[in-house]
């Protein structure tokens, strides 16, 4: 019985250790005749791109340039990787890589030693392919040359063996060239190409790591695992549009979510997840049409959020101060008719939120929602104007301001509610006197921002927390303006463009984030508990 065992465990260690050697062998995979595409549309292009689906893993959380980080969004039990330098040192980097090495990476996940990567492996046609090398032949900042390689990785004994049987330790099966770009069009096979071969929403929204699982029943239904910065199991959420996906997000929901890192509910979406901020309005639409044709899959991943209903309330996306102002010159009838909006800078108060705002449309899940008849008190997935300044005042009740020396229409040509001349001459003084003038009900106070739970709330503390991957970035940045603060903590991507902090604009108003700079000034941050990286 012992020697059967021993033979077992003998045979088991040999068979690992051929699986391990398969999984350091060199593969093949043709070298793809392309070339960098310099062109100032391309090099836009090859931009957007880049900052959406390469520099998140390629730039670490200090570095300035694409120098090459751990990858600590993979299940440690895998084995220890790291992303490649690809600035454009000579030895450190990619600078003595040839165009064809670079697309063969980039196209086969394919390293310029001939071996397998733990890295997606892009399908995107053959100008999306050049506008990416051409980016990063650009001369950008991110790519100024570093003199430190990244580390190699390493595959620890079980997660060789098993990226060794789901890979077969072959790349993927596509052509070298030839592969076309289809016409950019807010349509379902536009769509596609995006969600499989651009931005690879497919493999990180369905569970496994086998080359072929995007071609199976269960693709974006969710349950990849990754390791969030705070060092917890976080798992891929269902991007399909059944209950437990995106059933009830509207177009302007899941726009502002890829682009901007913000949930429907204002939460911000969790790492790695990240920001595609140089998606237009066309690509988001068919992008968003194309998720809502594919098989709804029922999968409530665990900790995914926010799975809406019809009635889910939204926050008063990028409301303004408009409101307060108008507020003062109402008497207290005026202000008790009509909905209550909430203040851009109340975001903690979400019981003040304007009830049924961005509510779901009437069309089902599996079509385009069409826009509301009326914008007021309503976010259909095209009312991006139902949420300007004016629209928000009026929903509140209060009344436009008019111009000087404007004439109000509307009150012309009504009969006239005020006694005439003749009237107001026959009436006696008491009578007069009896009739006091409205109360006008003051501006209410304006509440006090609550700087370290809003921290908190916002998903600050799982990237600049102390110990959090970003932290000593933020330290570093404390010592500059407020007012530059200010603007980076509302729109953070015209600072980095591939940032993965959510743009906040449309959530917080000025004198929140001020708030919100003024605690990390003051040293806010210190007294925060540490969290893992």
């Amino acid at each position: 019985m012992r020697r059967t065992i021993l033979d077992a465990m003998r045979n088991t260690l040999f068979v690992g250790a051929a699986l391990l050697a398969g999984c350091a062998g060199t593969v093949h995979a043709p070298y793809p005749p392309i070339r960098a595409d310099l062109s100032p549309a391309a090099l836009e292009r090859g931009a957007a791109i880049f900052h959406a689906s390469c520099e998140s893993c390629h730039r670490g959380g200090d570095a300035e340039t694409a120098s090459g980080a751990p990858l600590r969004e993979l299940p440690s039990y895998m084995g220890r990787f790291y992303a490649a330098n690809l600035t454009s040192h000579a030895e450190a980097g990619i600078g003595a890589m040839t165009d064809e090495e670079l697309a063969r990476a980039i196209r086969y996940a394919v390293s310029r030693d001939g071996r397998l990567m733990v890295m997606p492996s892009y399908g995107m046609g053959d100008a999306d392919l050049a506008a990416v090398l051409g980016f990063m032949r650009s001369g950008h900042p991110l790519f100024t040359p570093d003199s430190v390689p990244a580390p190699p990785s390493k595959f620890s004994f079980f997660g060789g063996i098993g990226f060794r049987f789901i890979t077969g330790n072959e790349p993927v099966e596509r052509p070298a060239s030839g592969i076309p770009v289809p016409p950019k069009a807010a349509t379902r096979e536009y769509g596609h190409y995006m969600a499989h071969d651009v931005y690879d929403c497919a493999s990180c929204h369905t569970d496994g790591f086998s080359p072929r699982k995007t071609e199976g029943d269960d693709v974006f239904a969710g349950g990849m695992a990754f390791v969030d910065p705070e060092g917890r199991n976080v798992h891929s959420s269902n991007i399909t549009f059944h209950e437990t996906g995106l059933a009830h997000w509207t177009l302007e929901d899941f726009t502002r979510a890829v682009r901007d890192g913000l949930a429907p509910d204002g939460s911000v979406l969790r790492s790695p997840m990240p920001r595609f901020r140089g998606m237009d309005e066309v690509e988001a639409r068919a992008l968003y049409d194309y998720l809502r044709s594919v098989p709804h899959r029922k999968n409530a991943v665990k900790g995914a959020r926010p799975r809406l209903t019809s009635a889910s309330v939204r926050p008063d996306w990028g409301a303004e101060e408009a409101e307060e102002q108008s507020a003062e010159a109402l008497p207290d009838a005026a202000q008790a008719s009509g909905p209550k909006v909430t203040r851009t800078g109340d975001v903690l108060n979400a019981s003040a939120s304007m009830k049924g705002a961005g509510e779901e449309t009437s069309a089902p899940p599996d079509s385009p929602a069409q826009p509301p008849a009326s914008h007021q008190g309503t976010q259909g997935e095209d009312a991006h104007a139902a949420v300007t300044p004016s629209a928000s005042a009026t929903a509140s009740g209060s009344a436009m301001p008019t111009a000087p020396g404007a004439t109000d229409k509307s009150a012309a040509s009504a009969p006239s509610a005020q006694p005439d001349a003749a009237n107001t001459a026959a009436a006696s003084p008491s009578t007069l006197a009896s009739k006091p003038a409205p109360t006008r009900k003051p501006r209410p106070a304006a509440p006090k921002v609550d700087a370290p739970a809003l921290f908190v709330k916002l998903g600050c503390a799982s990237c600049h927390a102390p110990g959090a991957r970003y932290h000593d970035r933020l330290a570093k940045v404390a010592s500059r303006s407020e007012a530059e603060l200010v603007r980076w903590v509302r729109n953070p991507e015209q600072f980095l463009p591939g940032t993965p902090m959510p743009t906040y604009a449309e959530l917080i108003d000025e004198k929140t984030a001020r708030a919100l700079v003024r605690w990390v000034k003051a040293g806010g941050l210190s007294k925060l508990p540490s969290t893992s990286r």
